[in-house]
């Protein structure tokens, strides 16, 4: 076998919606502990009220219930949404992996705009397997992270050579951390033999 061999490939495009499914995942644990901090906060001043005044003390039990639990997931999402909007802009984005022997060369192109399919390469990286931090599998997504807080995106229905079973016994077997926070069926997960 060849070094610089090509494995496997996947070719994922990339848009705010691909991002945001990573930011949610990202940010589940943030807005859990967010929510339940506001909601402990209110519901502590919403019961010392309840001593003074009945009714400030309900108001402030509501605001936190409903502020914790509805509102405060709903801005941080909204919130992540809109700045992947501005940071993305008007193109479409396209990231090709060939997963190789001893590392994954990622390629990024761009389109000038969202209307257009003249898609431009804006970047390249070899990522080695010693160097990726971990993986996780979510819904139907692969998270490549470079480091605890970056991470290449790519989704299982674009592979093109191989599948995405034998890209997870690949990373497996280079020693790399592995994380499965899938809660679907994962579609061609079976290894052909």
């Amino acid at each position: 076998m060849e070094e610089n061999e090509v494995l496997f490939k996947n070719t994922s495009k990339m848009n705010d919606e691909e991002i945001s499914v990573f930011q949610n995942y990202a940010l589940k644990k943030t807005i859990l502990i967010t929510s339940i901090l506001f909601t402990l906060v209110f519901c502590g001043v919403g019961a010392g009220f309840c001593f003074i005044d009945l009714t400030y003390g309900i108001i402030f039990l509501v605001c936190g219930i409903l502020g914790g639990f509805v509102l405060i997931p709903f801005l941080m999402k909204d919130s992540v949404k809109k700045q992947n909007k501005l940071l993305l802009g008007d193109k479409k984005y396209l990231n090709t992996f060939e997963f190789c022997e001893d590392y994954i060369f990622v390629t990024s192109q761009a389109t000038s705009s969202k209307e257009s399919n003249d898609y431009q390469e804006v970047a390249s990286q070899k990522i080695f397997y010693r160097d990726i931090f971990k993986f996780v599998t979510y819904k139907e997504f692969m998270f490549i992270y470079i480091n605890a807080r970056q991470s290449f995106i790519l989704n299982f229905r674009g592979m093109t050579k191989g599948t995405i079973a034998e890209v997870i016994e690949l990373l497996k077997g280079k020693g790399i951390k592995f994380v499965d926070k899938s809660s679907e069926n994962m579609p061609s997960m079976k290894v052909k033999k």
